[in-house]
């Protein structure tokens, strides 16, 4: 393992390493296809820095994740072509060697077109699982600016593969893709009727889930722009802080979560704190999974 990069919460090589943690970090500097503001690619490396000041203790569930799972390893960062076809199957090749039935992996965007590939590897071990995204945006497109591998692409894709998608916090789509809001492979639920009440919503929500194991994917932007307010293209009105956090923790107290990403942070000068909520939110969600994890007597 290599230590001379920057790993995710700052831990050394006696909680990094890829054959003993518990859970992996792989940051997927992708930004391609962006349609608005560029700068994704420059965001795992500012969640992964700003995860240094974290603190290990978790105040919510009593527990130091980190120690729970024999440490958090960071993947190095690939490099990745510049044509979206290829670096979607170089991040799928990645990602199917990295991936396991007893460890989490967590990936770091980039743009969101990483989550297509990531949910096709993670379906070699779970050929069952369903995807909740939470996100401002559908991303149902099956084409966007001449490519299928663009950032608004990536949950057409993964219907593409037979997968059922729930989708938390929408609050923009084209009219494409309203076909799908009703369709066998989707359900949508608009942040006009979740802001705010969230937490009163997990259930219905969890329960239209059609399977017991889930990929979850967080576009950053899904969130309020006061939370997250640097991402590729913002739209007011999304999720709160707590609220978010609660779903997440339900999700993967009543579902099992086998993977998960985190993407759409495009850093900027002076917001240091969109960063840093986006590095909390990162170890929140392997905090549930290891919470979880003990919860069902599973050995970490």
């Amino acid at each position: 393992m290599d230590f001379t990069h920057p790993t995710f919460l700052n831990l050394g090589p006696e909680l990094s390493d890829l054959r003993r943690c518990g859970a992996t970090v792989l940051p997927l500097p992708l930004d391609i296809t962006a349609s608005w503001q560029r700068g994704t690619a420059a965001g795992p490396a500012a969640i992964i820095g700003a995860s240094h000041h974290i603190e290990l203790y978790d105040e919510e569930l009593h527990i130091d994740p980190c120690a729970a799972l024999g440490g958090i390893a960071t993947h190095l960062p690939p490099e990745l072509p510049t044509d979206p076809e290829l670096a979607s199957r170089e991040i799928h090749d990645l990602a199917s060697q990295l991936i396991q039935k007893d460890r989490l992996l967590l990936s770091l965007g980039g743009e969101h077109a990483v989550t297509s590939p990531l949910v096709q590897a993670h379906l070699q071990l779970w050929p069952g699982l369903s995807v909740v995204q939470i996100d401002a945006h559908a991303d149902m497109r099956p084409s966007y600016m001449a490519t299928p591998h663009n950032h608004a692409c990536p949950m057409y894709r993964v219907m593409e593969l037979g997968v059922h998608v729930t989708s938390v916090g929408v609050r923009s789509l084209d009219a494409s893709e309203s076909g799908y809001v009703h369709s066998s492979r989707s359900r949508i639920f608009f942040a006009a009727d979740l802001a705010g009440r969230l937490e009163s919503w997990c259930e219905p929500i969890i329960d239209s889930i059609p399977t017991g194991e889930v990929y979850l994917t967080i576009d950053l932007d899904g969130l309020d722009p006061t939370v997250v307010p640097a991402v590729g293209t913002p739209v007011p009105g999304g999720l709160g802080w707590y609220e978010t956090l609660a779903f997440v923790r339900r999700l993967a107290e009543e579902k099992r979560l086998v993977g998960a990403d985190i993407v759409e942070l495009a850093p900027r000068p002076g917001l240091h704190y969109a960063e840093a909520a986006a590095a909390r939110l990162a170890y929140k969600v392997i905090a549930y999974w290891a919470f979880a994890r003990q919860l069902t007597g599973t050995v970490l």
